[in-house]
């Protein structure tokens, strides 16, 4: 009986480690499988984007720490054409507002160029800066690169994705209205951090992109950066990307603060 018994036991035991390798492996097939897909789609997704030759859309942006209001959010419209040169694109429009912490008034600031000159309207003060350098735009010139997908327009938008360390799909999100494939990124150089990109399953371009961050004192926080209302194309004229001056204001070839 005792004997009985024992083998019952191994046999169970032997049973157990068989099933447990045996999920081990479906859970390896399942991510290698995921693993490709992801793949596929930044492929897929990179391919798409290098098509694009102009972008208009509306954006959100936001920097955040864990259970913390925003350290700073912005929302507005891009309008972009041209390749990106220096982190802009060569043409552009970006208009948006943007609200710092322990502010409840939000500051409009409009940047642009036309591929030759640059400027920078600011709202508040009812002042436009105009100049050839792109420093002109002050301090506002990050905020509004912020609100830019710099994947749009770009020679190699997706390569990093491609060549990452890892790359997981993790499933499906609605961003904006828009059905989108969640895939998570881990990068190859060490500096870049992760991020969760959430791709159209239409049109296989970007609508979201969440950069996980952790700061020399060990505090995590992340950039959110929503895009809606795409439109790829759009039939834009020279005078688009022209500084227009607004009644009321004053314009300088200083540069802005």
């Amino acid at each position: 009986m005792k004997r009985a018994i024992s083998l019952l036991v191994v046999l169970c035991f032997v049973s157990a480690c068989a099933w447990a390798d045996d999920k081990d492996k479906k859970d390896d097939t399942k991510k290698d499988a995921g693993d490709a897909k992801a793949l596929e789609i930044l492929k897929q997704v990179d391919e798409n984007c290098k098509k694009v030759r102009a972008v208009k859309y509306d954006v959100t942006f936001e920097q955040r720490r864990p259970e913390q209001e925003p350290d700073f959010k912005l929302k507005g419209s891009v309008m972009a054409a041209g390749e990106f040169v220096d982190f802009t694109p060569e043409k552009f429009l970006i208009d948006v507002e943007v609200i710092a912490a322990g502010s409840t008034e939000p500051r409009r600031v409009t940047g642009g160029s036309d591929g030759a000159t640059f400027f920078l309207v600011d709202h508040r003060d009812k002042k436009a800066y105009e100049d050839i350098d792109p420093a002109v735009m002050g301090s506002s010139g990050p905020l509004l690169r912020a609100a830019a997908m710099i994947e749009f327009l770009h020679r190699t938008p997706f390569s990093d994705e491609i060549n990452g360390k890892s790359r997981e799909l993790k499933g499906s999100k609605v961003v904006k209205g828009v059905g989108c494939y969640e895939v998570y990124v881990v990068y190859a150089a060490e500096s870049a951090p992760p991020a969760t990109w959430h791709f159209s399953k239409n049109d296989f371009l970007p609508r979201r992109r969440i950069d996980y961050f952790t700061g020399p004192d060990g505090q995590k926080f992340t950039r959110t950066k929503v895009i809606s209302n795409l439109v790829v194309d759009p039939k834009l004229d020279e005078m688009a990307f022209k500084l227009k001056l607004p009644d009321g204001y004053t314009k300088t070839d200083d540069f802005a603060p």
